[in-house]
């Protein structure tokens, strides 16, 4: 009896200086780069693009397919981090983190991109602050401002321009898509330099998409993205040049300019 006792204690105190490591990295990080100073300051830069003035149907193919709670979340969902736990035990090291893109935004200005369970429950730490310090809108305002689009391309603006030359309100339905499914994999799973991959990630994206029956995508819709196959997944969009051919596959998929920390981009592409 007095073993087991011994042993609650030990592990009271050891959660607890465990939870202190956590929050005393949290908040040095926060004091470091505080999370409005970041905030304001992208949204002074010349490129950056407020929230309504992006089209509401990329908006809405980016929530449905990266976070489709993310209006009725706390910057966390159990469901997602139960699914990332079993996940992450079946292959026996951390594969995914189930982060909904309030965590995502977090990953991108706070971390390297390692993965252990000290940076996640750091980095769920300081999505409890941003939901609370900067709101819904200005966390999905800021996340399409420095999310990573591959070939050294960050935010949606940069990535319309890069991929299909227009300004983003001139985009048509398949390439609203295709910049919403780019998220999943910017990297190896690229339209330009891997578009048989990019098309498998398109189409099941899709198809998860279509099942749930979800408003705002038509059957017409649906069959036009469809019709865009690995050879062609866009007539507009960028053809591979010496630029996008000779593109490291480590890249950086911090944004410059918050930190150079790069990763290999390593994803499970269904």
């Amino acid at each position: 009896m007095r073993i087991l006792l011994w042993l609650i204690i030990f592990l009271l105190i050891l959660f607890i200086l465990i939870f202190a490591a956590v929050f005393i990295r949290a908040w040095i990080l926060l004091r470091k780069r505080p999370l409005l100073q970041l905030y304001q300051a992208r949204k002074e830069e010349e490129d950056f693009c407020p929230l309504l003035s992006v089209p509401p149907l990329l908006l809405h193919f980016l929530l449905q397919i990266e976070d489709d709670e993310f209006f009725e979340h706390r910057g966390y969902t159990l469901p997602g981090i139960r699914e990332a736990i079993q996940i992450n035990l079946q292959s026996g090291c951390i594969r995914t983190g189930g982060s909904t893109i309030s965590q995502q935004l977090m990953k991108n200005l706070y971390f390297q991109f390692h993965h252990s369970y000290f940076r996640k429950a750091t980095e769920f730490l300081l999505t409890l602050y941003a939901e609370r310090k900067l709101g819904k809108e200005k966390i999905l305002e800021f996340y399409i401002n420095i999310v990573y689009y591959g070939n050294g391309i960050y935010g949606c603006t940069h990535a319309a321009r890069f991929y299909f030359c227009k300004k983003m309100e001139d985009l048509t339905v398949n390439q609203m898509f295709m910049m919403a499914c780019m998220l999943y994999a910017p990297t190896v799973g690229n339209p330009i330099q891997h578009p048989d991959v990019f098309e498998r990630i398109r189409d099941s994206r899709l198809h998860a998409l279509t099942n749930r029956k979800i408003p705002g995508i038509s059957e017409a819709d649906a069959a036009l993205i469809r019709s865009f196959h690995a050879d062609c997944l866009d007539p507009e969009l960028r053809a591979g040049d010496a630029f996008t051919d000779n593109y490291p596959r480590d890249v950086r998929l911090q944004n410059d300019r918050f930190g150079p920390y790069p990763e290999k981009n390593r994803v499970t592409i269904p």
